[in-house]
Order: C-alpha cells, then structure tokens, then sequence
C-alpha cells in the first residue's frame, strides 16, 4: 500500500503528459491496479484529485489542497502563486518607492517606503498576502539593527556622554509627553484620553534615527553615540510607560506598576555593567583562548546570538523592552574587531531589505489611511505634532565636541542632527496608541489624530536630519577645498624663497601657532598596493 501510494504521488507530480505514457506502458494488471474504475481520460482536476487520494490526502479537502489553495498539507505548507506574486509586487514597490522618494523627492527613502506599505497594505488596497508576516520579517530588522547599535558602541566615546545620553532620553521622552497631555486637554479630552495620547509621543524610533545615521556616516561620532544611547534608553522608558498605561484601566496591581520600573533599570544598570566589564573577560578566559585566531569572529557570533536568545526572554518576562536584551548583547562584543567586521559582511544587504520592509509593514501597516479624510482628525492631528518641539529641544542639551564656539558652526550641527533623530517617533509610538485604543482609553478619531501626527514625525525629521547632514557634509568639503588652495598658494610662495627665508617664515608660523604638525597612525590589513593608496 505505501509502495502504491509513493507511485501515485510521484506520479501525480510528474504532470498529466506523464501520466498518459503511464498509461501506455501498464500491463493489464497494473492497470486494473490503479484503475478503480476510474476514467483516465476524464477531466485533469479529477484525475489528480484521484492521485492526491492515493498519496494519502484528501483531494481539495482540508487536509491538503486543491490548485487554489495554499496552507498546510500532508506534504507540507504551500503557497499559492498569487501570494507569492503579490510579496514580489510588494518587494519592487518598496525598493522603487524608496528609490523614488530618495532619488526625485530628495528626501529619506523611508518615506517612500512607508507609503508603499500604506497604499498596498491593509490599511487602503489590503493587497499584501500575510501582512503578519511582513511585520515579522522587520521587527526582525528592528532586533539586527538593534544589535548592531550595540556592537558600534564606542566605550570610550560612550563614558563622555553617557550621563548626558541619559539626561537627553528622560527629557526627551516627559517633555514631548506634557506638551501633548496638555494639547489633548485644551482639545477637551477627559484624563484617561489625554494620558493615553500623551504617552504616545514618549517614545524615539531608533531604527529611523539610526537609518539616517548610518548614511551620514556619523554613528561613531560623539554625537552619534550619544543619540543611540538616548535612543535604547528611550525605548526602555516607551515600555515602561506603555506597562503603566494599564493602571488607567483599573485593574492595575502595585507590583505591575513597580515591576518594569526595577527591571528596566537593573538590566540596564547591572546588565551593561556585566556586558561591558565581565562578559568578555570571562569567555576570553574559558572559551576563546580554545578557538584558533581565524575562528575567533565565528565563535563570537555563535556566542553572541545565544546571549541574545537568552536576553530577549529575560527582558520580555521581566517587563523590560527586549530590544534592551538585544543590545546589551551587542555591546558584549564591542570590542572585538573580528565580530565587527564578520557581522558586517554578513548582514548588510539583508538587513538593508529587512528594514525596508520594517518601514512599509511594521510602520506603514499602522497607519488608519481611510481616516484621515476628516477634517477633525486632520487639524487635531497637526496641533498633536507640536509635541515634537520636546523631542527638538533636546538637542540644546548637547555638549560641544567640536572646535566651533557653543550653538555655532559644527556645535550647532549638532544640535539640529541630536533634536531631529529624536523627534523621529516609530514602532512604539504605534504600539501604544493600538494599545490605549484597544482598552477604551481613546477614540477610534484621537486614535486617528495622534497617528496622523506620529506618521509626520517619521517623515518630516528624517528629512530634516538628512538635509542638515548633507549641508554640513557640503560645508566641511568646502573647506577641504579651500585648504587645498591655500596649500597650493602656500608651496608656490616657498619656491621663491631661498633656504634661510623659508626656516625664519617657518619659525614665524609656529609661534604664531599658524602651522601645525600632524602625527597619523593608520592601522588596516596589509594588501599590494596599499602605500600607494594611502
């Protein structure tokens, strides 16, 4: 019986021209054997359901499937075509829109991304297949880029702002909050309402924020380090309040409102502590000093994701933000170039398609389109964008790194990239407002309002941020070039002048500290041709 209905199964696999050479080829026996009375020369769909019988599944029953379903099956799960068209239409609108919105519209390609999600997702077509399953695949973006924030982290850079980094996210997060509780009052909502709207613009979207970073090159600067640590610190202070917001529904314990409080701060005080000063020491001295130099990087990306499977439950339970557990994680291994540069090759391209698909599903999905056609909504929702001036004054907190006098030059750039990353709201900000709507604390129209104002601060800072970078990056290029001339004037003077005149200008320019003497120290691969091109 197995035997025949493995042969049936291959059988049906191999296509109907197949099966009428099979029915050439059988002996009278053989024949009678699969026949059953059955009409091989009846219709296709019948004959295969008959081979779909033999093999054990019923044939467009619920155990397996006909040609227009997909699902789970005797011999597995199965798609249909047309979902899996669909995800490649998703997949090229995403990339196009994101070229388009970058490329034609000169701003944050996230932009484009996010619209692609709104118009094909369920919140106006409802084209996407398993929109689940799309918010999966970034909220895995979100966990990669996380974990790469940690492993960027620059100790040393990080023990200057640290304290500052902590100010800045505790501002940044009551500031934004008490500007929108008291816009939400104005507007007439009662208690309960305004909470629940003014904790929706607490939260700061590391992933767009560090989307922008990236491109500018400016995360391992001083400043760029003192944003991803605000940022974490301000998604911890998102999940503390979102845990506090089911106080407002009555049924609140003492030890909910407590415990996110003490995990949030032990896993961040004790765990980067152990991360930072202990981890490390402790697998060097058990498990690395067994691993042969050229499988270092290797084994710590084992090491790694296993302290991440570890750390995300931990944190989850315990009601922190398991995004706390990803990056404590990361920062475990900030010191090991081999893991860096492993973790770099590995997961570049994929994590730049998984955090386009972050900002079309796991943001774009969120957004109730349809609603905003009401006026109500609309103005409610600009006044509600105000909240972001609380975000954006955080950036005058920021000390000066530069040479620049404080508010002015680089000192000032600064300012603007650390109160535009901040301002940048994301996936928490969607997550509590879902939450405070779903618990009867808002309307489904506040709703509207408050996430038509989110979905402006993932497109409007973004754009300021990446406008003020690139102005900077223009403005420091200027003045290369203007160096470069005044070298260039400079070596044509010298070759006029003898021996003598040019050691006295020398010792002239010193004193008047007009010259300066740079040591450079370059540390990289050897490789052919490397003096040259240095």
């Amino acid at each position: 019986r197995m035997a025949t209905r493995v042969e049936a199964a291959l059988w049906s696999m191999m296509g109907h021209g197949a099966r009428q050479l099979k029915r050439l080829f059988l002996n009278p026996a053989e024949d009678d054997m699969y026949d059953h009375n059955f009409d091989y020369n009846g219709p296709l769909e019948e004959e295969e359901d008959y081979y779909r019988s033999l093999a054990g599944g019923d044939a467009k029953g619920d155990d397996g499937h006909g040609d227009d379903g997909g699902g789970h099956g005797e011999f597995g799960v199965h798609i249909t075509y047309e979902d899996l068209y669909a995800a490649m239409i998703f997949f090229t609108a995403i990339y196009v829109a994101g070229v388009f919105a970058s490329r034609v519209l000169k701003m944050p390609s996230l932009v484009g991304e996010i619209f692609a999600g709104i118009i094909l997702g369920p919140p106006l077509a409802d084209y996407i297949p398993n929109p689940e399953a799309f918010v999966l695949l970034g909220e895995i973006g979100l966990i990669l880029l996380v974990l790469e924030a940690g492993i960027d982290i620059d100790l040393s850079t990080l023990s200057l702002i640290g304290t500052r980094g902590i100010i800045i996210a505790i501002i940044g997060s009551i500031a934004p909050i008490a500007i929108a509780l008291a816009i939400a009052f104005a507007l007439g909502f009662d208690t309960k309402a305004s909470i629940a709207a003014g904790a929706t613009f607490g939260p700061t979207s590391l992933g767009i924020a560090m989307n922008i970073l990236r491109q500018g090159k400016i995360v391992n600067t001083p400043v760029g380090q003192l944003i991803v640590s605000a940022a974490v610190i301000d998604d911890m202070i998102a999940l503390i309040i979102l845990s506090q917001l089911s106080a407002l529904e009555g049924d609140a314990t003492v030890a909910q409102i407590v415990a996110p409080i003490v995990s949030a701060l032990g896993f961040l005080i004790v765990g980067g502590y152990i991360a930072v000063f202990i981890f490390p020491k402790l697998i060097n001295a058990t498990i690395m000093k067994k691993v042969p130099q050229e499988q270092k990087g290797k084994a710590e990306m084992i090491i790694m994701f296993a302290l991440i499977l570890a750390l995300m439950p931990a944190t989850y339970y315990a009601k922190a933000s398991f995004l706390m557990g990803v990056f404590i994680a990361g920062l475990a291994f900030c010191r090991s170039h081999d893991l860096h540069h492993l973790f770099v090759t590995q997961f570049k391209r994929l994590m730049q398609w998984l955090m386009r698909i972050f900002f079309a599903a796991s943001i774009g999905f969120q957004v109730p389109i349809k609603d905003f056609g009401n006026g109500t909504v609309i103005w409610q929702g600009l006044v509600f964008t105000l909240a972001l001036l609380g975000k954006i004054g955080t950036g005058l907190l920021v000390p000066n790194f530069t040479q620049s006098g404080r508010f002015q030059g680089f000192h000032l750039r600064d300012v603007f990239v650390t109160g535009f990353s901040m301002a940048a709201e994301g996936e928490f900000a969607f997550v509590i407002a879902v939450f405070a709507v779903d618990s009867g604390l808002i309307t489904k129209d506040l709703y509207a309002s408050v996430v038509l104002a989110v979905l402006i601060s993932t497109i409007l800072p973004p754009f300021a941020l990446r406008y003020t970078i690139n102005r900077y990056n223009k403005k420091s290029e200027d003045k290369v070039q203007e160096a470069i001339k005044i070298e260039y004037h400079r070596q044509e003077t010298l070759e006029h002048l003898t021996e003598d005149e040019r050691e006295k200008q020398l010792r002239e320019n010193i004193l008047n500290d007009t010259t300066l003497f740079l040591c450079i120290q370059i540390q990289c691969k050897s490789a052919w041709g490397i003096l040259p091109t240095i």
